[in-house]
């Protein structure tokens, strides 16, 4: 006997070691994953058929004893009751006493005997019926007992506990060829299908006992029996019409089998000796060719086929019901990870529509309220927020939920800026909003992806970062790249904070101007987060290691917003981005003679009042920082 490839105890009873196997044998993993498989499925079937086993024991255990209590009463009609003979006898004593005038020759006509026993037709037919009905209900119920005996042999010989996996799978390769063969599901099938008929029997045999001995009786069960037939005759006809009804019943594949093959029939007898146009001709053809693979393939094989067919329409059901009962949190977590994935999807067809098929203010209501259950949570570590959010992004876009996109990234500033600043995953997925039709959340957007770049610790600053930069510069950024972080990080102020004066100019000259009205929540937003917060956390660099182009960009844009703040007053925007990147300014010009006024000393709080007046900022006026060129930085 050869050595089993591995040895272990099965502790837990399920024939699974409880580590992992170690195999003698370059063979042994492929055929232990084939005795995992298997007897999965093996465990499924046996549990199957002795569920079946179970429920047919209880019937026929039930139903027998009913039919044995009346077959006990109308047995009786097939033999001669010895009290019929005692009641002849003494009926013809009665007539002789009664009258004594009888002549003699009436009395010899009188029979001396009871005429030879006959039982009623009636009585012959409801007891050949119940009978019938017993001994299949019986039969039945051993049958239910071998089958119950057979599903746990099976289960025995095919999970030897202490075999190697090559033996193990062999074994159950070869009982299960012999079920396969043997038919072994027919029989399973059969035993519904004889309770039915025995059940049926007796009804028929009930309806002659109660015709023979009340009418108004009879009237009542043979309306019920009717309504029940006619049900079942319904039931086992609906999937024929409806593949998707649950209801069926034992005979409804039969049925199945006489439609399609007495249609295929029909089609090819029309098709063969009925003369017709040729479209007419081409279609029955079709439909002939149709019902012959419904014969061949069955019911279970054709019902595939009308899935795949529908498949669009129910992949739509499944996901809406699969939203409709998330509960947990994790389940919605589970649920929103796997959207992006589903519309990547080459096996769903046109998932994109599918996913846009869901009531869109309930997705994007579970979305903004599964974000702010995340971040209010102290239970979800720093990572898995980051990763929710990103999730949550992802989901917004795929589906085109432009209230959850503009919700999200709204929301987004108001969290924990540590944890959000440096996420990258975070930042490329906001990439893909910059450029959207909103342009207040695309400006938002970019804000946070700047932020982003200028707070990834330069440790973290790998492959991903760079490419996330470069994006968000544009092209021509490589040179700051090379030149180095601080080159990166300074074009990446000068960007956004282009970008938050200039964007909602530019897009008024191609958008209708109702559209461009700064919505209150964006304004707050801008005034009171994204100016105040992240345009400082955007200056951790050394301006004087930067290129001197950046610097030259950097002054061109401070004096074009020095001008429009003494143009446009006290309280415009461009006074107000002058006074949140001030510093900036006095770290570049520290070693210059540019002008300087009070606003420019470092010990100024952003809230003294020498700020908020556009005569605090100077023009810069060193040549070399603002020659008349072109912007190197959008």
């Amino acid at each position: 006997m050869s050595p089993p490839d591995h040895q272990s105890i099965d502790l837990d009873g399920t024939g699974s070691p409880p580590n992992p196997p170690k195999f003698a044998d370059s063979s042994g993993p492929l055929f232990f994953m084939y005795r995992n498989m298997a007897e999965e499925e093996d465990n499924k079937m046996a549990e199957r058929w002795q569920k079946d086993a179970e429920g047919i024991l209880v019937f026929t255990g039930l139903f027998s004893a009913a039919v044995a209590a009346l077959v006990a009463v109308t047995v009786q009609d097939l033999k001669q009751n010895p009290q019929d003979t005692s009641a002849f006898y003494l009926e013809n004593i009665y007539q002789l006493l009664a009258d004594p005038n009888v002549s003699r020759s009436s009395i010899l006509s009188t029979p001396a005997k009871p005429l030879p026993f006959s039982p009623p037709k009636y009585a012959i037919w409801v007891n050949s019926l119940w009978f019938l009905t017993l001994a299949i209900s019986l039969t039945c119920a051993m049958l239910a007992t071998l089958l119950q005996q057979w599903a746990r042999r099976y289960l025995k010989v095919t999970q030897p506990l202490r075999d190697s996996p090559h033996d193990r799978a062999r074994i159950r390769a070869f009982f299960s060829h012999g079920v396969e063969r043997f038919h072994l599901s027919w029989a399973v099938e059969v035993l519904p299908t004889l309770i039915h008929l025995s059940l049926f029997l007796f009804f028929t045999g009930l309806l002659i006992y109660l015709f023979n001995i009340h009418h108004t009786v009879f009237r009542a069960v043979a309306w019920w029996v009717g309504v029940s037939t006619a049900t079942y005759l319904l039931i086992t006809f609906v999937p024929i019409f409806r593949p998707e009804s649950p209801y069926r019943t034992p005979l409804s594949s039969l049925a199945w089998y006489l439609y399609a093959g007495i249609s295929y029939i029909v089609l090819l007898l029309f098709w063969c000796f009925v003369c017709c146009c040729n479209a007419t001709f081409q279609r029955i053809g079709d439909l002939k060719d149709d019902y012959r693979k419904c014969v061949l393939e069955g019911l279970e094989k054709t019902i595939k086929k009308i899935v795949q067919k529908s498949s669009p329409e129910l992949d739509r059901r499944l996901l809406k019901w699969t939203f409709d009962s998330l509960a947990a949190d994790h389940e919605q977590d589970q649920f929103f990870r796997r959207i992006p994935g589903f519309c990547s999807s080459k096996v769903v067809e046109n998932p994109h529509h599918i996913v846009e098929g869901l009531d869109e203010r309930e997705l994007s209501s579970a979305l903004v309220e599964f974000l702010d259950h995340t971040w209010s949570s102290n239970l979800v570590s720093g990572s898995d927020k980051i990763q929710r959010t990103v999730t949550c992004v992802k989901v917004a876009e795929v589906a085109h939920l432009h209230l959850a996109v503009s919700g999200i990234v709204r929301d987004i500033f108001t969290r924990d800026q540590r944890i959000v600043l440096r996420s990258i995953d975070l930042g490329r997925s906001l990439r893909s909003r910059s450029g959207g039709n909103d342009w207040e959340v695309g400006l938002l957007a970019q804000t946070i992806v700047a932020g982003i770049i200028a707070n990834v610790p330069q440790l973290e600053r790998d492959e991903h970062w760079t490419k996330l930069a470069l994006d968000q510069l544009g092209d021509g950024s490589q040179r700051y790249l090379d030149h180095g972080h601080d080159s990166v990080l300074f074009a990446n102020l000068i960007h956004i904070t282009r970008q938050i004066v200039t964007t909602r100019q530019t897009d008024a000259e191609h958008r209708n101007p109702s559209h461009l009205r700064q919505t209150p929540l964006f304004h707050w937003t801008m005034s009171n987060v994204t100016l105040p917060s992240m345009l400082p956390s955007l200056s951790n660099f050394n301006i004087q290691n930067t290129l001197p182009e950046l610097q030259r960009d950097f002054c061109s844009f401070w004096n074009r917003n020095v001008q429009e703040a003494q143009d446009r007053g006290s309280g415009s925007k461009a006074l107000e981005i002058l006074r949140h990147i001030r510093h900036i300014y006095i770290r570049l010009h520290q070693s210059t003679h540019a002008p300087t006024t009070a606003a420019f000393s470092a010990s100024n709080n952003d809230d003294d009042n020498v700020l908020h007046q556009p005569s605090s900022y100077p023009i810069c006026d060193i040549d070399h920082y603002h020659p008349n060129s072109t912007p190197h930085v959008h």
